[in-house]
């Protein structure tokens, strides 16, 4: 059974007064090359900051040792009034905020998340309008590592048997919606990266995709000859698709391309009629890496296969495979000398 997510729904982005410097934040992201994702992510984070804790004021649990060790036990509840000046948050409001995000059952590495995402905001309006950095020393939530989810051992078999929508139009799904979700189980691609593929970047008699990843990076990633077969099956469907002049791989029901969303509805919706849990796209990620290792790829080969370029995500992805490889050494070395 995966870990239970935390339903977050729409969330307050409407940031008033304070929206003009995330506006102007955005701007030098993107004048920097961050990726369009990134800097979504990075003006949401504050815009909701802002929107939802700052304009809103209010009382709010002020303290927690983890965020500032510093901080007065005894002061554990304050009242602020809403706050329309960025010059005017100080580090009661960020760590304030973090406490509402636990309350609501948002874990540590999403509180981690934020507070680099308000970090470096803070960090740029100091430097820009030359004022105190309200987050200056104030450390970040701490995370305890913990194996990567990966699926059950016939959950991506069960999502493969659900029928699709009947009919002609409805084999052409089927056939495609087999076909992203073989290539997820093979590569562990990223959504965007996966949405993203035209016909010319797929190889079906090399058995390999080239990708665009984070940053704009390409790389090449390998399939197996199943996935091959089943990619060939698509693209003689999608020939006879009335879109299917268009460059990209993925094409929708109703014509076009499928964008990303519509691939992360699509199986969502076919794992929940498999009745398995927790099959969003980043756990393929996740499945596809513990795999690789557990069967004994090399820990390199997976960084180029998954475009890291630092061995961090090495060491958090491949948690769960060392602990597999090591409980089966301990059957072979003690069980076996017993």
């Amino acid at each position: 059974m995966g870990t239970k997510r935390v339903r977050r729904g729409p969330r307050n982005l409407a940031a008033g007064p304070l929206k003009p410097h995330v506006d102007s934040f955005v701007l030098t992201l993107r004048a920097a090359g961050r990726s369009e994702r990134t800097a979504t992510m990075y003006s949401e984070a504050v815009r909701w900051f802002a929107a939802e804790h700052l304009l809103a004021g209010g009382r709010a649990n002020a303290i927690d040792q983890r965020y500032d060790t510093t901080a007065d036990k005894s002061a554990d509840m304050v009242t602020f009034e809403p706050v329309r000046d960025w010059e005017l948050v100080a580090r009661v409001h960020i760590r304030s905020w973090l406490v509402r995000l636990r309350r609501r059952g948002h874990k540590d590495s999403y509180l981690n998340n934020q507070f680099r995402c308000l970090q470096q905001f803070f960090k740029w309006l100091a430097e820009e309008e030359e004022v105190p950095n309200p987050m200056r020393k104030l450390k970040p939530p701490t995370v305890v590592p913990e194996p990567v989810p990966v699926f059950e051992k016939d959950a991506t078999k069960r999502i493969l048997e659900m029928s699709g929508t009947r009919g002609a139009r409805g084999k052409t799904c089927k056939v495609r919606d087999t076909a992203i979700i073989m290539l997820l189980r093979d590569t562990g691609m990223r959504r965007q990266e996966l949405a993203g593929l035209t016909v010319d970047d797929v190889s079906v008699s090399d058995r390999r995709a080239l990708v665009t990843g984070k940053g704009g990076k390409r790389r090449f990633v390998k399939f197996t000859f199943e996935t091959a077969k089943a990619l060939d099956r698509y693209l003689r469907q999608r020939a006879k698709h009335s879109h299917a002049h268009l460059p990209h791989l993925w094409l929708s029901q109703k014509g076009g391309a499928l964008s990303a969303s519509g691939i992360y509805q699509m199986v969502r919706r076919r794992a929940e009629r498999a009745g398995v849990e927790g099959a969003y796209l980043h756990r393929y990620r996740h499945d596809f890496s513990h795999r690789y290792l557990d069967n004994g790829g090399s820990e390199g080969d997976l960084m180029e296969l998954n475009g890291w370029d630092s061995r961090q995500m090495l060491r958090r992805y491949g948690r769960s495979a060392a602990a597999s490889r090591a409980q089966r050494s301990y059957d072979r070395i003690m069980c076996g000398a017993a």
